[in-house]
């Protein structure tokens, strides 16, 4: 089997206060780097805008209370790793929510490709909720992708859309056994048994549907699921700069 090393990066946590308490309950903000068997180094995702770090909210982005510490910034993590963002070979972007994409900037002038989903790439530049200065940067090639795509063996995109048109998730073979990144295609573990998706998402049926490819998946071959935002499950899990190993 040709394998893959995973590390989860640990990029801040966002949540949101009870209303009866005023306590703050916090999820991760991840992101995932992967050394590939070829030698590539491939990064899903850049979390939160370097602004965010040492504020209180997540304003302007998202009505959010915010924990973001200098050293959950991707660079930091990078720099943990002994990598450099001019040394990612590869960026995948999942998604252009902020807390997704919000460390674009620190591969200005890099040249560094960014494979999109194409019906993301095509609705993210009229829509509000993405804001093109975390994402749209000059000189990284944002290249539209169509459905899944196998990047080398035992590495593919998943399409999985509902949470936001276009949305992708990630899967690959570690030396572990298989991991399947689904990011905010199912985000906690409620919405594995969850009957219908909310109806704030854009096509909470397509959401329904990824839900169950990606379980379908995960039953086919075994791989481990790592949620994209629950809070219990990544408490539990060995982040960089140690490599992912399955519980």
């Amino acid at each position: 089997m040709t394998a893959h090393e995973l590390y989860l990066l640990h990029l801040g946590q966002l949540g949101s206060r009870d209303p009866d308490t005023g306590e703050a309950r916090f999820s991760q903000v991840p992101g995932y780097l992967i050394r590939t068997a070829t030698g590539r180094t491939v990064l899903v995702d850049t979390g939160n805008p370097a602004a965010l770090i040492g504020q209180p909210t997540a304003a302007p982005w998202w009505d959010l209370v915010n924990n973001t510490r200098p050293e959950d910034d991707l660079v930091a993590r990078l720099a943990g790793l002994g990598i450099a963002p001019r040394d990612v070979d590869l960026l995948v972007s999942t998604h252009f929510d902020f807390d997704h994409c919000g460390r674009h900037d620190a591969f200005v002038g890099t040249g560094i490709t960014s494979l999109v989903q194409r019906e993301h790439l095509a609705v993210a530049r009229d829509d509000p909720r993405f804001d093109p200065a975390l994402w749209d940067i000059p000189g990284i090639a944002y290249t539209p992708v169509a459905g899944d795509v196998e990047l080398e063996p035992g590495l593919r995109l998943i399409a999985s859309p509902g949470h936001v048109i276009g949305h992708q998730s990630v899967y690959v073979e570690t030396n572990d056994g298989p991991v399947l990144m689904a990011i905010d295609a199912i985000s906690v573990a409620e919405q594995i048994t969850m009957q219908r998706f909310p109806s704030t998402y854009p096509d909470p049926e397509a959401a329904r549907q990824s839900r169950d490819t990606l379980m379908a998946l995960v039953a086919a071959t075994g791989a481990f699921l790592v949620m994209g935002h629950d809070a219990p499950q990544w408490a539990t899990l060995r982040k960089s700069p140690e490599p992912f190993r399955r519980p």
